[in-house]
Formats: C-alpha cells, structure tokens, sequence
C-alpha cells in the first residue's frame, strides 16, 4: 500500500527489457512519487506480487506465458481490487472489452512519443488515489461495524451491500448470508407492498424516512423495529433500526440513535418545532464539518444563519412553506461556512411525527455539491460562448473571446492564444489575458522544435504539465512559470496557460479546455470556410463578367456581321450568279455552327438542378430526328430511366450523334446501349486512337473539316455538369464508343 510519504510501488510486466526499463524511467520523472519494478512476464509479476506491497500493476497485452487479460484474471483471484492498468500496443474493442470483463482498472493504448508517460502516470496515480479512497470508505464502514445500533447500506436496486454485525444478529444472520439479498427478505409477503407503495416513493422524494416497520427473522419470528432510511448521493440506502418491541430507556435510545446519526456520510440535523423559532436540537459530525462551526454555535439557532449575501429568496421560501406545511422538501441553495466561504448545499427536510401524527421534529439532510454546480456552470457558460465564437468576423476576434472565456468561465488567468502563420511557419502570439502581462514581459513566437508548444501542436492532444522545468522541451529554462496547460486548435494554433505554482492544473481543467478549444476551433473553422466562400464568390463574379463580355460579343458582334453577310449574298444572288457563291454560304452556316456552340459552351452552368426522369429510348430517337444524319442508321438497345436535366441530356446525345455522322461517314451505323452504371454510343466508324482519345474533348479540336471542334467539349460539360463521367474506347466494330457512367437511375 502507499506509505506515509506517499511512494506509490508500481509493478510494470512487458516482455521487452528495454521497452520495461524506458517506461520505468518516465514514470518515475513524471511524478517522484512513483516507484516502478519490472518484469518481462506474468509469472514473474506474480512472484514479485507475492514478496511486495504493490499500490498498481501496469501491464502489456501480448506475453509469451499469458496475455495482459489472463495476467488480470490471475491478479483479481489472488489480490482482489488492486489497480490493474492494461497499458498494450495492441488496441481493439475486442481487448477492451474482454479487459473491461475482466475488472481492470484502466485501459491505455501505447502511444509513439513520451507525452504518453505523462498521461500513463497520471493514470496510475487517479488509481492508487481512488483506491486509497475506497480504503478510507471501508475503515469507515469497520467503524459502522463497531456500533451497537444495527446499520446496513443497500444499492440502487434494494440489494445489501455491507451489513454490521448487529444489523445481523436483529434479524437473525451472519452478514455475509445478508450480502446480495434483496431488504424483502426482511418482511412478510404482506408488508412488502407498504414498503414499495409508501416507504420508498417517500425516500425517493425527500431523501428520507423514518417510522416503524414489522421485521421478519431468520426463524419466523417478527419484531418491532424503529427504522430510519437515508439516501446518499451516490444513491446508496443508508438502513439503521433498532428493535423496540422492548422499549429500553430514552438515554440509552438517544445515544445509539446519536452514535449512528454521526457515522452518516451527510450533513444531519434535528429541529424542534415546538419550540420558539424550530431551534437545531441535534448536528451531526458531518454537519459541523461541512459549516465549520462547532456543536455549541449551532445548537439553540435556527438554520437561516447559514444563509448570506448570496443566497436566493427562492429556495428559502419554497423550504419555509413546506416546513410550515409540514411537508417534505428539498431545495438547493447558497449557503455559508463560518469563516465566509460560499457552498451549493442540497437541503432536504423531512417531518418526524409521532404516533398520533403530530409533528415533533423536522430532520434535514445537507450535502455539499459546489463542485458539481461550478461544473455545470461553467459548462453552461461555455455552451453560451460558442453563440460569441461564431459571430466572430476575423481570427483575431476568435482569438480575443477565447482568451477571455478561458479567464473568466475556466479560472485560466494567465492565458494565450498563438495562432499559426503558414507563410512564416511559426506559432504567433494573437491574444492574451492580462494575467500574462505579471509573469512574463514579452509573449514569445514559437518555431518548429523549439518548445513543449509547438510538440503539442504537432500531436494534437491536450496537455497539463506540472513542472515545465523537467521538461526537455521547455522554451525557456529561466521562465518563472511552473505549469501549464497546453490546448491544441487543430491546425490553427494553440491555448496556452501558465502558473507560477507547480501543478496547477488538474484533469478537469484538461477536459473543460478541450470543450473550450472544440469551440474556439469551430469559430476558426468557420472564418476560414468564410473567407474561401469570399473567395470562391470574387472568383466566379469575375468569372462570369469575363462569361458575360465574351457571350456579348458572340451573340451581338459576331452574329449581326454575319446576318449582314447573309443578306448580302442573297442580293448577289438576285444580281448575278456565280460558283463562289455557294462556298459563301457554306463558311457562312460553319460560322453560325461556331457562334452557336460556343454559346453553348460559355452559357451553360458547371452544374445542372430540375433532375427528373428521362426514358432514355424516348431522348434518342428525339434527338435523332434533330440532327442531320443523311443515311445514317441507329440502333436503340436500352430501356432505362435517368435522372438528368433533359434540355441538357439532349445536347450530349446530339452532339455525340454528330460526332459519329461527321467522322464516320454518312453511312455509319450509331448504336445507344446500357452498362451497369450508365449507358454508351457507339459508332461502326474509323475510331479514334488512343493517344487523341483525351484531347477531342478539348474545345476546338477536331479532325474533320466539316466539325466545329466543340461537340464532344459539350458533351463532356453536361456529363460533368451532372457529376457523371464520359470516357472513349474502341467500339464493338472497331469504331469509336463512347462511355457515360456513374448515371443516378429513376422512374418516369
């Protein structure tokens, strides 16, 4: 066990010497409290387990004897309880939840740098610590054993948990036949349903019950016992009863009741309501501990003296009217210590009446639970921060209400926020609290390598160091800070927060920061998308002036020209014939072809929206008797459905149509067919070869001096535009096939 000193023995089984020996290094530099003995097998750890005081045992998985999970097993059989840690680089589900199975303590994936050590030591130490306590909560459950008053705890689920020695004999048993058994063993199968029907819905609501009940011993017999329920917060019962079938004196009563009353593990106190003012009558030991007042300051009072500045009138009347009511209650309130400091109490009160019902005394619960209201509150106001995050324009605004909220909801006083600089590679200083300001004059710029910041920037895992003096990595070795805590953004930056004391911060703090640099990390997240949507936006807006200019003069500049050539040659015509006439018209129909796809081309979006479902038979023979296809043949073999925009659809199947029509002769058979994922068009013609079969969708390009060089541009642009791809091979016969896959399928 750990000594007076507080050297925590720690056994550390892995079957490699060298990798036992490191770790046992680290450990014991994290934390000087720690003292780690090796092993490089279970066998091994057991003999030593058999020689040594050991507070934990850290093991591997993999060994050659038996694995981590059977070292566990042979461990909980022999030494019960005792911290076991599974600390392998092996890491799956299954081994976790087979170590879960098990009972071990905790379980840690090995790591590949040293940080790792920091966090396997403070896991050790949360373990041997949490098993120190439990030690504490037995000695004093030994304590309870000793009393003459019978005293038992039930679970959640109404089962005996520990059971004193006369809390046993009351009933007629040994305390381990007790253990495990359900309180219904206690009463006749008439009695039962008072219980579930009045006694515990009332301890359920207040916390609290007494009154006398019908016990039921081992043999048969019954007696009557006075009986007191409490609950505890961690949902325990605490039972105490006393036979009174006898009634024995009030002194002798009064001073059992009193003895039990003080080894509970809340804060109890008794009122008398018959006298002027409800005076407290009775404190517990818990209770004078809790409000740091001694028996004599409390006794006499009524218990508002534990109010003060802070406390709210809401509480205090909701307690006041049901006192008056007689009712039961419980509040949660501001109270104060006797030397000032505030605590969140849990008030629970109950009426004790006798037996004629008239109320003799009011008993009240309390329980401190400051630490579990501060950390609800502070995670409400972290929630509430995220709202002032996202509104943020800039990063440096980011970067301001960070530091801010880590001062004021965390209690980070002194903290930073460096935020990285892609273009210098460093980690600059973007906000600070002024608590900085008084521990050091001048906020460094972190470089790659040169501090514990900038590793744990790179890793991306939150930090807390006790002593940054034993740290390698330490900026400054002259630095008066002692810890800090490191907080990664993800790959923008870094918070930071120092103390003057050594270990300042504990794993709460690590968990409430990680929250906070979540959303910091979320704001910054968003004015990076932000200014890339600016971006993008400025891009496409010139983008599409540039689209708008040139259509202009496309449609306008280009095609009146051309109108005017057209009637120009319809006059030279009525004037006059010649052979060079037809050639005009002929350049003047390849210009209008021009003009009309690049108009295609630069009008048409990247994207197509109004998908509906498009019979694909149907659009061919459509499209077909739309192109100009002389003695052409087409063969339609599919019957299937897309999703597509169909006035687009149309210019892909025109456009491969005539495609096939102008390279492969008026003659050419065109054949539209199904693939698994889309469909193809295919032509009987020359092909195309392999090295051009990339290029003809390039705009321009063409081999034929009839073709524009834009048509299959087109039809790339609408099977793009629908996030589709195309692609061409060769043909069944030899010619060009043309492959559109990846098509979303639909009914008409």
């Amino acid at each position: 066990m750990t000594d007076i000193a507080g050297t925590m023995r720690i056994l550390h089984v892995d079957d490699e010497p060298g990798f036992a020996d490191m770790t046992a290094t680290f450990l014991e530099r994290e934390d000087d409290r720690l003292d780690v003995q090796a092993a490089t097998s279970a066998a091994a750890g057991l003999e030593i387990l058999t020689d040594t005081d050991i507070d934990c045992v850290v093991s591997d998985y993999d060994m050659p004897d038996r694995n981590g999970i059977q070292f566990l097993e042979a461990v909980r059989e022999k030494y019960g309880s005792l911290p076991f840690i599974l600390y392998t680089g092996k890491g799956s589900e299954e081994i976790a939840s087979d170590a879960i199975s098990a009972g071990v303590t905790d379980y840690l994936q090995k790591g590949s740098g040293t940080d790792q050590y920091a966090v396997l030591a403070n896991r050790i130490t949360n373990a041997v610590e949490s098993q120190r306590v439990k030690r504490e909560r037995n000695r004093q459950l030994d304590a309870i054993e000793t009393a003459q008053e019978g005293i038992s705890i039930l679970d959640e689920d109404g089962q005996f948990i520990f059971v004193n020695e006369a809390y046993a004999d009351l009933y007629g048993y040994e305390p381990d036949e007790m253990v495990g058994e359900h309180w219904e063993l206690l009463y006749e199968d008439t009695d039962v349903p008072h219980v579930h029907e009045e006694i515990m819905p009332t301890v359920e609501e207040t916390g609290y019950w007494s009154g006398t009940t019908t016990g039921l011993r081992a043999d048969g017999s019954t007696f009557t016992e006075d009986h007191v329920l409490a609950r505890t917060d961690r949902g325990e019962l605490v039972c105490t009863v006393r036979d009174v079938t006898d009634q024995r004196d009030g002194e002798q009563e009064l001073a059992r009741t009193k003895r039990a009353m003080d080894e509970a593990p809340v804060g109890i106190t008794i009122t008398s309501p018959e006298q002027e003012d409800n005076p407290i009558t009775y404190a517990n030991r818990r209770f004078l501990e809790l409000t740091g007042y001694t028996e004599s300051e409390v006794l006499g009072r009524n218990c508002r003296f534990l109010q003060g500045e802070e406390t709210e009138s809401e509480p205090v009347d909701t307690m006041r009217a049901a006192v008056d009511e007689d009712e039961p209650v419980s509040v949660e309130l501001r109270n104060y210590r006797k030397d000032g400091t505030m605590f969140w109490n849990q008030v629970t009160i109950a009426p004790v009446r006798d037996d004629d019902g008239t109320v003799v005394n009011h008993v009240g619960f309390q329980q401190d639970i400051t630490e579990r209201k501060e950390h609800e509150h502070r995670l409400k106001a972290l929630s509430e921060s995220v709202q002032d995050l996202l509104q943020a324009d800039t990063r440096e605004e980011v970067a301001e209400i960070g530091v801010e909220t880590a001062r004021t909801v965390l209690g980070l006083e002194a903290n930073t926020i460096h935020l990285y600089d892609p273009d210098e590679r460093t980690l600059e200083p973007i906000a600070a609290s002024d608590g900085v300001y008084d521990i050091v004059d001048e906020l460094p710029t972190f470089r790659p390598g040169d501090s514990i910041a900038w590793r744990v920037y790179e890793s991306g895992d939150a930090l807390a160091i006790d002593d940054v003096h034993a740290d390698r990595d330490v900026y400054n070795q002259d630095t008066p800070v002692r810890s800090e805590l490191f907080l990664p953004l993800s790959g923008h930056g870094i918070l930071l927060a120092g103390s003057e004391t050594a270990a300042a911060f504990d794993q709460q703090d690590v968990v409430l920061g990680e929250i906070l640099a979540g959303h910091v990390t979320s704001a910054l997240n968003q004015i990076e998308g932000t200014e890339q949507l600016r971006d993008r936006e400025r891009d496409l807006k010139q983008h599409n002036d540039r689209l708008e200019a040139f259509t202009s003069v496309v449609s306008h500049d280009l095609r009146n020209p051309l109108n005017v050539a057209r009637g120009r040659l319809q006059l030279a015509r009525e004037e006059c014939e010649s052979e060079h006439l037809a050639a005009v018209e002929r350049a003047h129909e390849r210009m209008d072809t021009l003009i009309t796809d690049l108009l295609t081309l630069a009008r048409d979006g990247e994207t197509v929206t109004d998908r509906e479902p498009v019979a694909l038979e149907l659009l061919v023979d459509s499209c077909w008797s739309n192109v100009e296809t002389a003695d052409a043949t087409l063969v339609t073999d599919i019957d299937r459905t897309v999703l597509a925009n169909e006035s687009r659809l149309k210019q892909l199947f025109e456009n491969l149509v005539r495609n096939a029509v102008e390279h492969a002769g008026p003659d050419v058979t065109v054949t539209v067919g199904a693939v698994d994922d889309g469909f193809f068009v295919a032509d009987d013609g020359p092909g195309i070869p392999e090295k051009d079969r990339e290029a003809v969708f390039e705009a321009g390009y063409s081999t034929s001096t009839e073709g524009t060089g834009f048509g299959l541009s087109i039809a790339r642009q609408v099977a793009e535009a629908h996030g589709w791809e195309i692609s061409v091979r060769d043909s069944a016969d030899g010619g060009a096939r043309f492959e559109i896959t990846g098509v979303s399928f639909g009914d008409v």
